[in-house]
């Protein structure tokens, strides 16, 4: 009976924690979560407005199988999974970043909240993926973002895009005329840009076996039109990875990418380019792609119209009357991370444990640098500190 009682208590601190470190922002109808254990995030869409109900976009019973990884000078590291690179959130509430550090280069996943062609309020992320070089030397550096899809798993072909469906291991390169992708269940889609306007793409996007590029060092030798299963283990486990192929990088070099990722809409992000315009203006026009700043990207100028300015009493079909979905907006405040009770010990850990992790980076940073905190830096880590030792009193005696 002892046992089963010790077992309980660590399955409850277990969730505690787990609950700890995931960071919830919302906006519109759909909310990020940031796992700071991990170093990586989840996507969830609200498929029911009345009863507030998110759905996953993708697989995300096991956080770890989707993430971003570097290859440098013939090595991987996966982000948020070793010790050569730590991890800090930063960002505004509306943009938070995922940072990750080592002694010779950083990696920054960006995230802010976008809204797709038909759609009035957020229902997608935008993120910017940065890559800095800080090694006098030069290094041969690749980058993936691995999502791990399941919505499609069901069906064949697993996956569409605006021009073609994908039922097999296929790559796009940048100079596709394929605009998105969608892999969706019976019920709600999800959406991934394969080619954004006016921003920094990726070199290929590979559709193939979670599995086996799961289990590869960064590249897996495409076979065109292999399936998507790994057998024995792994049938139709579907995904799709985004690359920045290996390529050296210079001190202070940057690399880029930028990927959207959002619930599925028939007019894609910025409205579909291939459509019949006189068609088009049968419906309200669409509202624009903007980002976190609310400008506009990835649209003509004859596109530019503002979410503020749009009313709209009609919608094509399938698509969510853009009245019904602003009825979420007084639930939510637009573009703020989901409000914790300050009053809960779990709210005041959470604040505790982020003001301690981001004076040990503090720290470390001036170790790393050699550059001593200037005054007005030491008096705010001292406040910071004699905060924490009056809460928590003897765990941190020693500080």
């Amino acid at each position: 009976m002892k046992k089963i009682y010790a077992v309980l208590i660590l399955m409850v601190f277990v969730n505690v924690f787990s609950a700890l470190y995931a960071e919830e922002y919302t906006d519109g109808r759909i909310k990020l979560v940031i796992d700071e254990r991990l170093g990586t995030f989840s996507l969830y869409y609200m498929t029911d407005v009345e009863r507030r109900l998110y759905e996953p976009l993708f697989w995300e019973k096991d956080k770890r199988t989707s993430f971003l990884s570097a290859y440098i000078n013939g090595k991987e590291y996966k982000m948020g999974g070793n010790s050569e690179f730590k991890m800090v959130v930063r960002g505004e509430k509306t943009r938070p970043a995922l940072v990750f550090e080592s002694r010779f280069m950083s990696i920054t996943e960006e995230f802010s909240f976008i809204r797709t062609a038909s759609s009035g309020v957020s229902n997608g992320v935008r993120i910017d993926i940065r890559v800095e070089s800080w090694s006098p030397e030069t290094m041969n550096v690749g980058v993936r973002l691995l999502i791990d899809t399941f919505l499609g798993e069901k069906f064949i072909p697993p996956f569409r895009t605006d021009l073609r469906t994908i039922g097999s291991e296929t790559i796009v390169d940048k100079t596709s005329p394929d605009q998105y992708w969608i892999s969706r269940n019976d019920s709600y889609g999800m959406m991934g840009s394969i080619f954004v306007e006016g921003t920094e793409a990726q070199d290929f996007i590979q559709f193939a076996s979670w599995r086996r590029m799961n289990a590869t060092k960064f590249k897996i030798e495409y076979v065109q039109g292999r399936s998507f299963n790994s057998t024995p283990f792994s049938v139709k486990d579907s995904a799709v990875c985004y690359f920045l192929d290996v390529k050296p990088m210079q001190r202070w070099g940057q690399r880029m990418m930028t990927v959207l990722l959002a619930a599925e809409d028939d007019y894609g992000f910025d409205g579909d380019k291939t459509q019949d315009r006189e068609n088009i203006r049968e419906y309200p026009q669409p509202i624009i792609v903007a980002d976190g700043r609310g400008a506009p990207y990835g649209v003509g100028t004859n596109q530019t119209q503002s979410a503020s300015a749009a009313t709209v009493n009609t919608a094509p079909p399938g698509v969510v009357p853009i009245e019904t979905v602003q009825s979420v907006q007084p639930a939510q405040t637009t573009g703020t991370a989901k409000k914790h009770n300050p009053f809960l010990p779990l709210g005041a850990m959470r604040v505790d444990v982020m003001t301690l992790r981001e004076l040990i980076y503090k720290v470390d940073e001036h170790i790393y640098s050699g550059i001593m905190p200037s005054e007005e830096e030491l008096k705010g880590m001292e406040a910071a500190v004699a905060k924490l030792k009056a809460r928590y009193g003897s765990v941190f005696s020693t500080f």
